[in-house]
């Protein structure tokens, strides 16, 4: 009979089957020439003069031009069919700390496309914190042509491969769980007929024992009552015979005194 498993024990598979994911989307991006590409442009939040007064304010900037309509006019005017959830991933808005400086950065896998993403976001960054605050702010530093090439074949091996592993362990853990519980009720089951088997095996056991037990205590019953009926119907056969004589003689008259002799005529009247 299989034994049950631990839910542990789909960790090493789980391991396996994750190296396995991790190497296949590694050697695939690399061999597939996957490439990715991080354009960064640069907006200063303030002007010169009031440069050093504005450090600490880059923060609240940022936070105001992440803007889900900003993203949508970003991608209008460059004509780039994406929704906004898309552009949300590829891009980063960061605050430089102590200064009044934005970081514009976008990352795909099409250079001028990441190029032209940053340059237009940082245009109406600028042009969005003017209205609102009048700050005086300006584009700092434009991507076009300076867009890096990223290798990120190593991370996203990575994930695939943790993925995969958490995936394989849960589906396993699953399948074992369910599979746990189709042998425990099995062996419920065998345990309930192995005893049904039992019960039916002793039984015969039983009645033929007390059969063999009524059988001996009638036949001791009968030898006593035989042997008891013959010793009082045994009967010898001069026993037969004195019984006999004692009846005949019981039945005649009992002779009181001896008739004397006498001649015909003597007693005629």
């Amino acid at each position: 009979m299989e034994n049950k498993r631990s839910l542990f024990s789909a960790i090493p598979s789980a391991i396996i089957f994750g190296i396995i994911i991790g190497m296949v989307t590694y050697f695939g991006l690399n061999f597939g020439g996957y490439k990715e590409y991080q354009a960064q442009s640069k907006v200063v939040t303030t002007n010169i003069e009031n440069i050093n007064d504005a450090a600490a304010t880059s923060a609240t900037y940022a936070a105001t031009v992440n803007s889900q309509k900003i993203k949508q006019k970003t991608l209008e005017t460059l004509k780039i069919d994406w929704p906004t959830s898309k552009l949300d991933n590829k891009l980063e808005i960061s605050p430089v700390e102590n200064s009044s400086i934005i970081d514009i950065v976008v990352t795909d896998n099409n250079k001028l496309r990441a190029e032209d993403l940053a340059d237009q976001y940082a245009d109406y960054t600028v042009r969005v914190l003017n209205n609102i605050y009048n700050s005086g702010a300006k584009v700092m530093e434009y991507s076009y042509g300076s867009a890096s090439q990223l290798d990120n074949t190593l991370r996203y091996a990575l994930f695939t491969g943790g993925l995969g592993f958490l995936l394989w362990a849960i589906f396993d853990m699953i399948h074992i769980n369910n599979t746990n519980k189709k042998l425990g009720a099995n062996t419920e089951k065998t345990s309930e007929e192995l005893t049904e088997v039992r019960e039916v095996k002793d039984k015969p056991i039983k009645r033929i024992k007390k059969a063999q037990g009524k059988k001996i205590s009638k036949e001791a019953s009968n030898d006593s009552v035989s042997y008891e009926s013959g010793s009082t119907q045994v009967i010898d056969k001069k026993e037969i015979e004195n019984a006999s004589e004692d009846n005949v003689s019981s039945s005649k008259y009992e002779v009181l005194g001896r008739i004397p002799s006498y001649e015909k005529g003597d007693l005629d009247v």
